[in-house]
């Protein structure tokens, strides 16, 4: 490999001269060595302290909820394998051996099982988010594959874990490059909050729209029931194996793996392998508008899963194995519009209802040929395609953006973690500066975000009803009424809008800068002062000097409300901000409809008509979306 200028070879790779090297037997804490934890945890205890599994943070961490909880006489034998905040966990068991993940603050004295193994680390030789970077990367994965063990169940020792190395640039390039990476993080997440925002606005407008509740601007009148079967001609289709096709070829063909790949319902032929011309000569060619069924799925949710085809012009298509063609009639199903017919609950509903098989479901003409159904007209058909499509193509791009952003965070890991870029920054000694020094820089957004939480918390931790619910409630409400960005993602919970991530790291940042500790004193959370309570004044009189008149409206309304009514508020406002962007102007009936059909079923506790009077208080005081105003 060659060396380039200033850098020096290593038994790892090419890195900076400057840079040292240590194994992780060396940087782990002599007195918390790297360990596994409980072996047998027996029956779920739900007073127990939480017991954390590769599964719990493989794909992020789970909800505590979803967390596994041991009791004491279970878990005392294993007391040396708890963990504190900042530990680095690495799962040593399994598919997802080598795993890696930070123990967050609300895990601080959880245990382990012995599919993982903790890393607690000399906090003063390294910084532990850097070193969780090291060992997800390239570098950290070829020590796992190195030492590796077992075919049927693979695995890594402890013992083995302690020969891995890590590269050890200085003290603040290591802080400067894990703050670089953990920033791609925070929009990896952020994206990820969004898209699944996206999807759930986009279900409820499928059913709100795709079932007549809601109408479109324009559209009126009874919707009219239609037998499929009346309107439909099936094709006929191949029943050639991915093995018979080719890569290029004049005949395109559509298998049905490709339908239950295909993630929106519209779908063009370019991409799709051949069949060889003999074998297609007595195949129906598809055409636009043709809606091909995959008539067979594992699992029930799959059973009507088709997509509608587009862009076929000079392109011949059939259909292939286990597929069902049809083309309906137009002046019945409109192009564009028939793709989200596997949607409609009356359609989809048929289908699964029929579906006949025990390891794997099955679909037939005859099934879709029965399904009788309500149909708007074509024109409020091609109207609602045009909305649904819309809002598909939002998807399209927010999920592009999110895989661009995730290949430049493994190219950025690639380069930081081996000095093949260096934070200059950092090695001349200019640490990142502390909250305490930032004057004159622009603030990051979750720094002021924490600033904001914290100015509401002065304001408010002393009444008798403020907790952690309700400041989750009025920081959704000062965000929204005061149209502040603070880059958190509000999903529909049962108390109303909710961002555990965003919560989770407020109350780090709160207890970070010294300004308040969350802790919890029977059932509900509370917010405690700590040595730099007030710290945060002159940032809020800096970045929030433009709202102080409706922030102070906000605070002084819900100061002494009850949580419940705060939920209430911060509820409706949600669904009608979501609601005027996916359908513009609405009643206060369809507001409520929303909440109560399409929110959380925890909702439906609250009478009908508390929510509609709360929407009527709720114009009086002017806490309406700045669109609805």
């Amino acid at each position: 490999m060659e060396v380039r200028p200033g850098g020096k070879q290593t038994e790892m790779g090419v890195f900076p001269k400057d840079w040292n090297e240590g194994s992780l037997k060396d940087l782990v804490d002599p007195n918390r060595t790297i360990r596994y934890g409980i072996v047998q945890p027996g029956k779920f205890d739900p007073q127990g302290r939480f017991m954390i599994r590769g599964q719990d943070y493989s794909r992020g961490w789970v909800e505590p909820s979803e967390l596994f909880r041991v009791s004491p006489t279970v878990e005392k034998p294993f007391e040396n394998a708890r963990v504190i905040t900042g530990d680095v966990l690495i799962t040593i068991v399994g598919a997802s051996t080598g795993r890696i993940a930070i123990v967050p603050d609300w895990l601080d004295g959880a245990n382990l099982t012995q599919t993982t193994a903790r890393v607690a680390l000399r906090r003063e030789q390294i910084n532990a988010v850097y070193c969780s970077y090291v060992l997800a990367s390239s570098l950290g994965a070829k020590q796992v594959a190195n030492y590796l063990k077992g075919a049927a169940q693979p695995g890594l020792n402890c013992s083995d874990i302690e020969k891995f190395r890590i590269p050890l640039p200085h003290p603040t390039e290591q802080q400067s490059i894990a703050t670089a990476l953990s920033d791609m993080d925070a929009l990896l997440e952020g994206l990820d909050r969004l898209i699944a925002k996206k999807r759930d606005l986009k279900q409820a407008a499928m059913q709100q729209l795709l079932t007549g509740q809601t109408r479109l601007p324009g559209f009126s009148g009874q919707w009219e029931v239609k037998l499929l079967g009346d309107h439909v001609t099936f094709l006929r289709n191949g029943v050639n194996s991915r093995a018979e096709l080719r890569p290029e070829g004049q005949v395109k063909y559509l298998h049905y793996g490709d339908i239950h790949a295909s993630t929106g319902s519209i779908l063009s032929p370019q991409a799709l392998p051949s069949l060889p011309d003999a074998k297609a000569t007595r195949l129906d060619r598809l055409r636009d508008g043709d809606l091909i069924f995959a008539d067979a799925s594992e699992d029930i949710a799959g059973v009507c899963k088709s997509v509608e085809l587009r862009d076929t012009r000079d392109i011949e298509v059939v259909s292939g194995l286990h597929t069902i063609a049809a083309r309906f009639d137009k002046t019945v199903l409109a192009d564009g519009f028939k793709g989200f017919l596997q949607y409609c609950p009356t359609f989809a509903s048929h289908l699964r209802r029929h579906a006949a098989g025990t390891k794997v479901l099955a679909t037939n003409r005859a099934h879709i040929a029965s399904v009788e159904m309500r149909l708007p007209d074509v024109a409020e058909q091609e109207a609602i395609a045009a909305v649904l499509s819309d809002m598909d193509s939002e998807l399209v791009a927010l999920e592009a953006r999110r895989d661009k952003t995730r290949a430049l965070k493994l190219g950025m890991m690639q380069e930081l973690l081996t000095g093949r870029i260096r934070l200059v920054e950092s090695v001349t000694g200019a640490s990142e500066q502390p909250a305490s020094q930032a004057d004159g820089q622009q603030a990051n957004i979750h720094f002021k975000r924490s600033v904001l939480a914290a100015e509401i918390i002065d304001r408010l931790h002393a009444e008798p009803t403020f907790g952690h619910v309700k400041f989750e409630k009025v920081m959704f409400l000062v965000e929204h009424l005061c149209a502040v960005d603070t880059g958190s993602t509000y999903l529909r919970k049962a108390a109303g809008p909710y961002d555990n991530r965003a919560l989770r790291s407020i109350d780090s940042q709160l207890r970070k800068q010294q300004w308040f500790d969350c802790r919890k004193e029977g059932e509900r959370y509370r917010y405690l002062p700590m040595a730099h309570w007030g710290g945060h004044k002159h940032y809020f009189e800096r970045y929030f000097a433009d709202i102080t008149d409706t922030f102070e409206n906000v605070l002084q309304t819900f100061k002494t409300l009850e949580t419940e009514r705060c939920e209430i508020v911060a509820t409706l406002l949600s669904a009608w901000s979501d609601l005027l962007q996916t359908e513009g102007p609405v009643s206060d009936e369809r507001i409520v409809h929303e909440v109560l059909n399409n929110w959380h079923k925890s909702k439906e506790r609250i009478p009908k008509d508390r929510w509609l009077k709360a929407l009527g208080w709720m114009r009086s005081r002017g806490f309406v979306p700045k669109e609805g105003a």
